[in-house]
């Protein structure tokens, strides 16, 4: 597999850092990269103790003009933005204003090129802080519907919520406006309701209390490629060995499927160290050979399709339940929407 950083690919040293980062990234069957992704400064030992180690993924959105430099924007001005934090900052705080300031220069980048309303990409990004005490602390926010893993004692638990359209016709069901093979086979139900790129930045998911986490626990920060490939006992199989493997083995795990489009594939990890001793980066990735399909052959999923086409779905797809909640369907798609996990 081939990694590609955008910020620092390594952990520092074993007296300044209490984590264990990893990476790889594979094109897949696609003609381009349009993921990218980063991490923070793993030797800045004044940063760490308030602002905690950031790591951060984001998957351009393919059916959309400029995808790749949608996503490597979102990064660098990401993390620039967040080095900005300082210790009056609360890290939540810092990555909500971090997260807009991304959103803000895509949308920039976008009128530069002619193409408002164009370009857009996924961002979710994760911080890992070391309070001193015997557990660690995990930030998370995220935008669209690239994910977030916690892994602990052989259990993977998602821990973000996606941006996607299947949400409001699962709730359009659970209200009777709609029967679940109406909501499962429905065109857009992959579709993105939020995304970096958006004129107005509605829908983010994160957290505001700390999640804990111990020595040994992982988290894996991944673009769609990997998990609407590959089961979650697929990907729970393939966590075996040294935590810092996992991200090569995943890619590796999610090609062997040689699905015939076959997205770009990201995955990050974060380990909290158990041992001084093992924190070591693994070899550099190797690049496999790769098939890559005429463009043309190219079924680029609903879900990359923009806001606008969204809003036509709403219009013509379900007429019934914009008829019979359409106070529930604006307030769900024009309202700030921030949700706080606890």
């Amino acid at each position: 597999m081939v990694a590609r950083v955008y910020g620092h690919r390594g952990a520092g040293t074993a007296e300044s850092m209490s984590f264990l980062p990893a990476n790889a990234q594979h094109i897949g069957a696609r003609s381009s990269q349009q993921d990218s992704f980063g991490f923070g400064d793993p030797e800045d030992e004044a940063f760490l103790a308030h602002g905690g180690f950031v790591a951060v993924v984001c998957d351009g959105m393919g059916g959309m003009e400029h995808g790749d430099l949608a996503s490597r924007t979102a990064v660098r001005a990401f993390l620039e933005a967040y080095r900005k934090k300082n210790p009056r900052e609360s890290i939540p705080a810092a990555l909500e204003r971090s997260v807009r300031e991304a959103n803000d220069r895509v949308v920039e980048m976008a009128h530069e090129l002619g193409a408002a309303e164009s370009v857009g990409t996924t961002l979710v990004a994760a911080v890992l802080v070391d309070p001193g005490a015997e557990a660690k602390e995990m930030y998370f926010i995220s935008v669209g519907d690239s994910g977030l893993f916690y892994v602990s004692g052989g259990q993977m638990q998602t821990v973000n919520r996606p941006h996607i359209f299947a949400n409001l016709l699962d709730s359009a069901v659970a209200r009777g406006t709609m029967s679940k093979e109406q909501a499962m086979l429905h065109p857009e139900r992959e579709s993105l309701t939020s995304f970096i790129g958006v004129e107005v930045l509605e829908e983010i998911d994160r957290n505001v209390d700390p999640w804990p986490m111990s020595e040994g626990d992982s988290i894996l920060l991944a673009s769609d490629g990997l998990f609407k490939t590959l089961t979650t006992e697929q990907i729970l199989g393939t966590l075996n060995g040294h935590p810092q493997r996992w991200p090569d083995a995943l890619v590796a795990r999610t090609l062997q499927e040689k699905y015939e489009y076959q997205d770009n594939v990201t995955v990050l990890s974060v380990t909290v160290r158990d041992k001084p001793d093992t924190l070591k980066l693994p070899p550099p990735a190797v690049e496999v050979e790769k098939t890559v399909k005429p463009e043309k052959t190219l079924l680029l999923p609903p879900r990359k399709r923009s806001r606008r086409m969204v809003a036509l779905a709403l219009a013509i797809g379900i007429a019934g339940i914009a008829i019979a909640g359409g106070g529930w369907l604006y307030k769900k798609h024009h309202a700030a929407h921030v949700v706080e996990k606890k």
